[in-house]
């Protein structure tokens, strides 16, 4: 049978969506890493701690997983998923550029506070978005790759971003990041729209005949869902950090200067490219194959957090080249369940419910970073002025516990073909699979 993606329009029209889509992560955590990577003169300037520095980062978080569970329970299914992304990255633009005109950190945190409001839906849209133009045994790789926008804004974001703040001054970094979030919306307003997998308009019918909706209750009390709610929440806890935090990691805990920091983070995400392309490639042939959805996916996220936490610990006990390629492993391996668990949820669940199910799960769990945050700010403050390593080492290590309960809870709960069994939903999905 003929693949709907092809038969819905151009066959150009999804790999551009699907470039679009990952030019928007990148414009994502442009958008996270130019407030660390401005960290060290932005404290200077502004006269705030560490411990402060932690809560106005936090700061972002505040409705970053509010907005997330109200746009997939009340925005997703209801309004095309074009408009929702043009909505997003227009409020990212907006709360950009207007810290460039001011010195102000009451300014500074209202507009990180607007940011994390726009920014809470913007992966799991992006994610839902893609599926909605390829089969469901085909998604592993567009899902990779829309990854790889966050991968190349912490690869490309750290020389560029640091190049223009060095130069230029920190404000300018927001600045820039406000002035390209536009140019991505121009873009998108001509080539962006719903795809043939998508459950909306005349699809709706159809897809609700075919794939009957599963009892809320059981759907999402359903184990592999709260395996997945677990994993990805305390996955969350370090990328949460990541971009707050590892550049003045770097720079305080480790003494490596401004200039240095930015080509080090570069460094650092080179692993996660070719990390997530090959798990998201392994994970769509075993799948392909016929392999285990429990294999493919959770037992995977569960090695993948459980990495991360063993690379966290060592890297406090080493150092040099060994202890950035152990924090390399231990910042990158987690966005590996970025891609398995959204497509745990997209096998189990009904096209009806898919976005509403990914949506609300990877945007609630984003609280975990309003956590981390706040956490990692007073551990470090903690250590005192003086024990900035210190704070940071006790900092890792505490991250590390975390990724290891989310690694248990992969390894305890997830296991997709028995959920797919139990929502009667086997014979259905393997009729998809067919099919495409």
């Amino acid at each position: 049978m003929t693949d709907p993606t092809f038969r819905s329009g151009s066959h150009w029209r999804p790999f551009a969506v699907l470039i679009l889509l990952f030019l928007f992560q990148t414009l994502n955590f442009f958008d996270k890493l130019v407030f660390g990577l401005s960290a060290v003169p932005m404290m200077k300037e502004l006269q705030i701690t560490p411990q402060q520095f932690g809560l106005i980062g936090s700061s972002f978080f505040l409705l970053f997983s509010i907005s997330g569970v109200v746009v997939g329970l009340f925005v997703i299914g209801r309004v095309p998923v074009k408009w929702i992304l043009v909505t997003l990255a227009a409020v990212w633009s907006l709360t950009q550029i207007p810290i460039y005109f001011t010195g102000s950190v009451t300014v500074l945190v209202i507009c990180r506070i607007l940011l994390g409001l726009g920014e809470g839906p913007g992966l799991p849209t992006a994610l839902h978005a893609a599926h909605n133009w390829f089969s469901p045994e085909k998604r592993s790789v567009p899902s990779a790759i829309v990854l790889q926008g966050i991968s190349v804004g912490l690869l490309a974001g750290g020389p560029l971003l640091t190049y223009i703040i060095v130069q230029y001054g920190w404000r300018s970094g927001f600045l820039f990041c406000g002035v390209i979030g536009i140019c991505w919306i121009i873009a998108w307003l001509f080539i962006g729209g719903e795809g043939p997998y998508s459950a909306s308009d005349e699809k709706r019918a159809a897809v609700a005949a075919s794939d009957a909706p599963v009892p809320a209750r059981r759907l999402w009390l359903d184990p592999t869902v709260i395996g997945v709610i677990i994993m990805s929440t305390m996955s969350y806890w370090i990328v949460g950090m990541s971009a707050t935090w590892l550049p003045p990691f770097l720079q305080q805990g480790l003494g490596y200067s401004q200039p240095q920091t930015g080509s080090i983070i570069s460094a650092v995400y080179i692993f996660q490219s070719p990390l997530l392309l090959l798990g998201s490639w392994i994970a769509q042939r075993m799948l392909q194959r016929g392999v285990s959805k429990r294999t493919t996916l959770g037992s995977a996220s569960g090695y993948a957090l459980l990495v991360s936490g063993i690379a966290l610990i060592c890297s406090v006990h080493v150092s040099g080249a060994l202890q950035l390629a152990l924090i390399a492993v231990a910042f990158a391996a987690p966005s590996l369940t970025t891609i398995y668990g959204p497509i745990t949820l997209g096998a189990v669940a009904p096209a009806v419910q898919r976005g509403k199910l990914i949506v609300v799960i990877y945007s609630a769990n984003a609280i975990s970073a309003l956590a981390s945050n706040a956490v990692t700010g007073m551990i470090v403050q903690a250590a005192g002025p003086d024990q900035l390593p210190l704070g940071y080492a006790n900092a890792m290590m505490f991250t590390a516990a975390i990724l290891i309960i989310g690694a248990v809870s992969a390894f305890a709960l997830i296991f997709p073909d028995r959920t797919i069994e139990r929502f009667g939903k086997l014979s259905r999905f393997a009729d998809q699979t067919q099919q495409a």
